[in-house]
Order: C-alpha cells, then structure tokens, then sequence
C-alpha cells in the first residue's frame, strides 16, 4: 500500500495502476477509472481471495465519499499498514531510523475529528434543497451526507439544523461550512465560506432546534489541554483529533527532554498550543508563526494562561524567524511542525548549517518529512535518534509523525 491508501500493482506492461479499495495481498478483480500521466488508477469491482483484515464499512457512504480509504480494513492492520508506509518512505530518502518505530494507536478510532469542512450542495431546487457533504474519491463531484462517523458527535448532531439554516438562509454563492468543536464538546464554531453567504438570522433560528446541551459559536471557540485555555478561530489550524494530540505533542515534549533554563524555538507555532505547555519550564518560548490572526491569538492565549512573560511571537515566515530568533541569543532546541508541503529549502538549510544540539519534527506527511530528513540526518548533521508514528486520521490514509534528531559532535 502507498501513501494515499491505495495499493500499488503492475500492467503486464508494466505500466503501475494504483487500486483504491483493495488490500495487500488480495487478489482482486479491478476497474480502471481513469489515468494520470504514467499511472492508472482502479477501483475494486469484485474481491476474488480476501484478505483476513477485510471488514465490512460502517459507513453507507464508502467508496463513493473520497474522506476515508481504509474503512474496508480492520483497525490493527490499518496502523501496520501505515507504520510500513512511514518505513518505506525514508527508506526512499536513505535516512537512517531506528529499527523499531512505535505506532500510536486509538482504543476507539471513530468520531474523533473536532474540525471539518462539509460542501454545501445545491439540489434540483437550488438552496431550497441544498444537502452537506464531501467530495467524493477522485473527482470535484460532491456527495451529500447525513452523518459522518469519524467527526465529533458535536458536529454530526448540528448537521440537521445546519442543512435547515442552509436552505433558509444559504446565497447561490455559499459553497461550505467550516466547523469546530469547542468548549468540551458544547459547542461548534459555524464559519461559512464565503463569510457573508449565509444569513445570520437563519443561523439563529436554525439553532433554536439544536439538541440539547448543544450550541454554535460563530466568532470563536475554546479548547482546554493540560489546564491550559486555548481560544481558536475558524482561520487557525488545530490538530483534529484532540485525543490523539495529547499523544502527538506528549511526544514531542518528552523528546526535547530538560528544559530547565532552555530557550526553545516553536516554529510554525500557530495559536501556541504546544508553545505553553514548552513554557511550563523552558525559560523563553520564541514562536514563529506568519499567520498574523493565529499570531495574535498565541499571544492572547499566552496571556490567558500567564505564559505572556515567557512566550513572545515572531509574526514573519519561518525562513526569516530562525536567523533573527538565534541572532537574540543561544537556541537550545527547535520545535518544527510545519505543514503537509514540509519545511522549505532555506528552513532545512538553516537548521544542517546552524541549528541547535536538539530538533523534534513533527510532520503529517511521509514523503516531505523524509525529504528533509534526508538533508538534516542522511547527508547532514543531525541523526535520528527515534521515529514515532501517531495514528491520528484513523480510517484515513494520513498519518502523523514525531522525529528526534540529535546534532552529533
């Protein structure tokens, strides 16, 4: 299986054909869709031999919605697969790991994500009719649903009253919601796209019907981690799955060690999630972030939890935070978790040519992580002192990673 979720097999000319809804070693009778470039691609139309991890989805929406491409594969063989995905993908870029690399899993793999972005789909009567859903597997075509199995139960409960303020309310332009869980799972942050498309008074009379013990925000929301209080807008990432961030960045804090006295380096901070708890013992937290609206926050959030004297914000990108939070004074560790495209050229450069003795990496994507990896560790001088993989898009084919590197003498 490559990165994607989708198993790779051969043409008898050997041309590659990438098989969604198939497993590792079954024989399958296939249908091939559509190509790209080199590559065909194909879905399963008959399973001939399964394998012994196939299971039934859950979801009457697999194969058609393109969110979740493992729902066919038992649970303990989805974090295998992924583990072996990881595996593969530095063995690509030569960098030297661990042999064993420990796979985080979830005791319960469903209803886990706290954000999502649900299309707006307009019916044959227009937003009179209009449903909420995903786009389905391999195309911009839209599939409309009326529960989700792998969001909040805060989100999968707002859908009806959602679908009712969308119809009453909805301009032709509305084309999705964005939507959080906050507040312990009480409340949900509705952000429209585009903002003004959707009338505010149709909002409100649509939450009136919301369940009980269930309301909507449309400024912002709050989440809570480690006794910290952490205020979050629409236009912020968050990590998706709050469970499974407390494995995430619990790893990533037990990497960086002793920091007593230490001056870390948060690039890519955002709203400073991971940056307060860094503050609860390193003496200064710089955070680089370019987001000037998730800059602002970081700030407010370090003032919130009374982290302002130790926590300062760099609002320019990474490229530019590093030199100038290094020409301030001796950085003792660096924290990057930049976003699915990786690190750019002049970050990685930075950190091979004057980086500090300790880099923890986290990363959502493989190959980019195993891009740079092969920079700072294959043919640099950090070494890889331990790979975590944390499993948190269960269902999915993504997958998380921290990285401990170890600048060596």
């Amino acid at each position: 299986m490559v990165h994607g979720g989708a198993c790779l097999a051969h043409l008898d000319g050997g041309e590659t054909i990438l098989v969604d809804g198939a497993i590792p070693g079954e024989l399958v009778r296939a249908r091939l869709t559509h190509r790209r470039g080199g590559t065909w691609f194909a879905a399963v139309d008959e399973v001939i031999e399964a394998s012994p991890h196939r299971t039934a989805p859950p979801c009457p929406y697999v194969p058609e919605c393109g969110g979740c491409q493992l729902q066919h594969i038992d649970y303990a063989h989805q974090l295998e697969l992924k583990r072996g995905i990881v595996l593969d993908a530095m063995r690509r870029q030569s960098v030297p790991v661990p042999d064993h690399l420990p796979m985080h899993g979830m005791d319960d793999p469903w209803r886990y994500r706290w954000r999502g972005e649900f299309h707006v789909i307009a019916g044959t009567e227009g937003m009179a009719a209009a449903g909420l859903g995903f786009k389905r597997a391999h195309s911009w075509s839209t599939i409309a649903v009326d529960d989700c199995l792998i969001h909040h139960r805060a989100i999968a409960g707002s859908l009806p009253a959602l679908r009712q303020a969308v119809r009453r309310g909805g301009a032709a332009g509305l084309t999705a919601l964005h939507l959080t869980a906050g507040e312990d799972g009480s409340e949900v942050l509705v952000k429209p796209r585009p903002a003004r498309q959707l009338d505010a008074s149709a909002v409100d009379a649509a939450a009136t019907t919301l369940p009980d013990g269930l309301r909507w925000n449309t400024d912002s929301t709050t989440l809570r981690w480690r006794g910290n209080t952490i205020r979050v807008r629409a236009e912020t990432f968050i990590q998706v799955n709050q469970a499974q961030m407390e494995v995430l960045y619990g790893l990533a804090l037990g990497r960086l060690g002793d920091l007593r006295g230490a001056r870390v380096v948060d690039a890519y901070a955002g709203i400073g999630m991971l940056s307060l708890a860094i503050a609860e013992t390193a003496a200064e937290v710089v955070c680089i972030e370019e987001n000037r609206i998730a800059a602002r926050l970081g700030m407010l959030n370090a003032e919130m939890n009374r982290a302002a004297a130790r926590v300062r914000y760099l609002a320019v990108p990474v490229e530019e935070g590093l030199p100038v939070a290094a020409a301030q004074g001796r950085i003792d560790a660096v924290v990057i978790d930049p976003p699915r495209a990786g690190c750019a050229g002049s970050v990685v450069g930075w950190l091979a040519l004057a980086g500090p003795p300790r880099v923890v990496y986290v990363s959502c994507d493989p190959a980019t992580m195993a891009r740079d990896l092969h920079i700072l560790a294959a043919s640099g001088p950090y070494a890889v002192e331990e790979l975590d993989v944390v499993d948190m898009f269960p269902q999915t084919h993504h997958v998380e990673m921290v990285a401990s590197l170890r600048r060596r003498e």
